[in-house]
């Protein structure tokens, strides 16, 4: 038999006990005993309605106490303790970073954010480096290396608007070819650029786009890329390609805006002798050569774009740097 069968028979014997009793009772008796259920019943319920109005008392007397000002305080407090977890967390990173050469970790830049340089031109694949972007280029292979320059070249229309925008003469040299054509794409070769027109980014500032004779010329040559560093206005780390750019050399990659000219560098500063036989500094970016004249101090030519245009369309000169090339060395901020 089942505990359930047990429980009923018992209910049922308790039941019949009490109306036996309540039988044997006489009617007053009856009355004050049912009497007495009901008060019972009616005073439980009065007791539980009690407990939940002091329930919602207090619950309303806490929304009454709270004090605005103490909890806007103690929020406060909340905020600088998390700050300060922040600012040890990111010590910490730091600290790891610095012990373990791990420059990845944390990458501040205190320079305005560099403006991209043209991706299309370098983006042939996702995630593809900039430094495989020259060998990857249709440009890299273009007739004419070797040629005579043309004395009566003349700008071609299609370049005219990007060569005066963007510092003419004295920024990409005369022209030294007419207007070419390779792998259906027209190019024209200066002193110290090869500009190129790209249909496919019509009406984009990529339609026309310097060649990257920086890779180009120095193509075969390893350069050592620089220590991670915090930037500063007077010197820029591009972790794009792991090299700074400081003093008078960003001064000029600023002047002649060196991300849509010149791109990123792929050197620090190296000494290098020229083909005049005299050593200069100088560096390296994706598409020329910035080069310190000291001789022509006080003048706008004390820094100028290196004639990589010439070198490379004429083949008159060939990479002629002083080993070993070192990291610029950085100033530590005090």
């Amino acid at each position: 038999m089942s505990d359930d069968s047990i429980n009923d028979a018992e209910l049922r014997k308790a039941i019949r006990q009490a109306t036996r009793r309540l039988e044997q009772k006489s009617e007053a008796e009856r009355r004050t005993l049912i009497q007495q259920a009901v008060d019972q019943a009616m005073n439980e319920e009065l007791a539980e309605k009690r407990i939940e109005s002091e329930r919602v008392a207090e619950i309303v007397g806490e929304e009454i106490a709270r004090d605005p000002a103490k909890e806007a305080v103690a929020a406060r407090e909340q905020a600088k303790s998390a700050a300060l977890l922040l600012v040890m967390l990111l010590l910490i990173l730091w600290l790891i970073a610095a012990a373990t050469g791990r420059t990845d970790i944390l990458r501040f830049n205190s320079a305005p954010p560099a403006q991209p340089t043209l991706q299309p031109r370098l983006g042939d694949g996702a995630g593809a480096s900039v430094a495989s972007a020259a060998n990857n280029s249709s440009s890299a292979n273009m007739p004419g290396v070797g040629s005579l320059a043309q004395p009566n070249a003349a700008i071609s229309p299609a370049f005219q608007s990007f060569y005066d925008q963007y510092g003419g003469e004295r920024v990409f040299g005369r022209p030294i070819s007419n207007e070419l054509t390779a792998n259906g794409r027209r190019f024209q070769w200066f002193e110290r650029a090869r500009l190129e027109d790209w249909p496919e980014y019509a009406n984009t500032p990529y339609a026309v786009q310097g060649g990257l004779l920086g890779y180009e010329f120095t193509k075969g040559l390893s350069f050592p890329e620089q220590q991670f560093f915090v930037s500063t206005p007077d010197v820029r780390f591009f972790p794009e390609t792991g090299h700074g750019v400081s003093g008078r050399f960003l001064q000029f990659w600023n002047e002649v805006d060196g991300m849509r000219v010149l791109g990123y560098p792929i050197s620090d500063q190296v000494q290098e002798m020229l083909p005049d036989k005299q050593v200069y500094t100088v560096q390296y970016f994706e598409r020329g050569r910035i080069e310190h004249h000291p001789q022509q101090a006080g003048t706008p030519y004390e820094m100028q774009l290196g004639l990589l245009g010439r070198a490379l369309f004429l083949k008159e000169s060939t990479p002629n740097i002083i080993p070993p090339p070192q990291p610029t060395t950085v100033p530590m901020q005090q």
